[in-house]
Formats: structure tokens, C-alpha cells, sequence
């Protein structure tokens, strides 16, 4: 897309940009390290055309420490990941975008986004709003439980993995592709319990579970690219139900939190 292309749809009404966020980070020996960054993309994609918005560039690299280990993995530091989000919506801000929706691949990502955006909220123009979210924020509970769950896996999986093979069957190797579910045997609570106070706050922690299993938590060998086209198309209709969610709930209060609104 050129300036010219982008300033028509700014002069011509348009509004909103959808910016993929994702990392890059392993993904099983059969999946790319992009698989992050691929999948919220490819759902933007889809998506921009029903909310009548632009797809700007992905964000490759978030916040992934706990994969520390793994080869070839590029992770950032939290204050760098805020204020790349703050320099990017800044600047779409300043372009004339006043909808930016920060569409999240990487589970780590999600609340680090929504803290970036509460931090950088007085700097933007009154009435530009940032959604952060992940794509999946918005599916049906029966679509998650088949795409990213504790039945379905949860990295690398049959979820994830079906859709980089609908996107391009390329990217993956499959002859390399193994099923592995990690173990966790006498919890009191539950592996999700576990989840964050574990795995976010330790580097290398998500690997150390998941290494002998490169990385995968799931069963990768039932993916299909049948089953990524469908996952897809879910995660379109999530992505723009909760976008046109988010901005009618927006709508009600923006009157009443904007009176608290700092200076710039």
C-alpha cells in the first residue's frame, strides 16, 4: 500500500487500522517462528474488509522470555514493548487514524498491550481510541475449546497449526511434526492456575515444560488446512464482533470518562 492509498481511504472517511501483534518464538519442529505473527495477520486481513479498515505492518517481536532457550526466539523488554505500542499508535494517531485496533497473536502480549495502552491514553487525541486484544478474545466458548484449550492444546498445536497450513502450506514441516502434552500430576488447583505466576514472571519456564516436546503442547498431527480455513474464519468473525462491541461500549461511557481526562 502506498501514502497515496492510505491518504485516499483517511480523506475518504476511513478511520480504522488493525495492527497484527505478535513474537517470534518457536513453535514445535514443524512450525514457524513466525506462526504469531502469521495467524493475526492473516485474520486482519480478513476482518478489514467487513469493518472497512487498513492492515498496517505486523509487530514481529513481543514479550517472550519464558521461551528463553529455544533457538532462534527474539523477545523484547517490557518497557520496549510499551513504548513501541506507544510510538506506533502515536504515529497512526497522528496520521489521522482515530480507531487502532492492536490485534494480538501471543498470549504473553495481551496484558502488557492493555497496560500500554491505559499508560500512552492522555497523549492521544481526544476521541482516538486503541483496542487491545487477542484475535481469539471473541471466539464462541465451543470455537475456543476447539482451537486453543486445555482439550486442544495450547502452543504449537492442532489449533495454531491448522491455520499456518490454510494460510500457506509451506511454512510448516510436517514431517517433523510430534504431539506433546505436558504432565502435571498432584495440583491442588490446575495447570491454568499456573499459567502466570509461573510461566510470565520466569524466564525460561515455558520452555523448560515443553522442550521435550519442541515446544509443543497439543497435537499438532490432526492439524489440517481444512480445519485452519475454518479456525480463520472464526477468528474474523471474533475479531470484528468484538471490535464493534468494544466501540458501541465506547460509545455509552467515552461521555463520562473523558471528563477525567488529562491535559496533553
Amino acid at each position: 500500500m502506498t501514502n497515496l492509498q492510505v491518504r485516499e481511504y483517511l480523506d475518504g472517511g476511513g478511520r480504522i487500522v488493525l495492527v497484527p501483534v505478535g513474537s517470534t518464538e518457536d513453535h514445535g519442529d514443524h512450525g514457524p517462528l513466525w506462526t504469531d505473527v502469521y495467524i493475526p495477520l492473516e485474520v486482519c486481513r480478513r476482518a478489514a474488509e467487513e469493518l472497512d479498515a487498513l492492515v498496517g505492518p505486523p509487530v514481529p517481536f513481543g514479550l517472550a522470555p519464558d521461551h528463553r532457550g529455544a533457538a532462534g526466539i527474539i523477545y523484547v523488554r517490557l518497557e520496549t514493548f510499551v513504548a513501541m505500542l506507544r510510538d506506533i499508535c502515536v504515529s497512526l494517531a497522528e496520521a489521522g487514524f482515530t480507531r487502532i485496533a492492536l490485534v494480538n497473536g501471543h498470549y504473553v502480549n495481551s496484558w502488557a498491550m492493555q497496560y500500554a495502552a491505559a499508560q500512552f491514553f492522555d497523549e492521544l487525541p481526544q476521541g482516538t481510541r486503541v483496542y487491545p486484544f487477542p484475535y481469539w478474545q471473541g471466539l464462541k466458548p465451543d470455537e475456543a475449546e476447539q482451537y486453543l484449550s486445555g482439550s486442544a492444546g495450547l502452543h504449537a498445536n492442532v489449533g495454531e497449526t491448522s491455520a499456518v497450513l490454510a494460510i500457506d502450506p509451506g511454512l510448516c514441516d510436517m514431517k517433523r511434526v510430534r504431539d506433546f502434552v505436558p504432565e502435571f500430576t498432584g495440583l491442588r488447583t490446575s495447570p491454568f492456575a499456573l499459567l502466570d505466576p509461573v510461566f510470565l514472571a520466569t524466564p525460561g519456564s515455558f520452555w523448560a515444560l515443553l522442550e521435550e516436546g519442541g515446544g509443543v503442547w497439543g497435537n499438532p498431527s490432526e492439524s489440517t488446512a481444512e480445519k485452519g480455513e475454518q479456525f480463520l474464519e472464526w477468528g474474523k468473525a471474533a475479531v470484528v464482533n468484538l471490535v464493534r462491541d468494544m466501540e458501541e461500549l465506547h460509545d455509552r461511557i467515552a461521555p463520562a470518562y473523558d471528563r477525567f481526562r488529562k491535559p496533553r
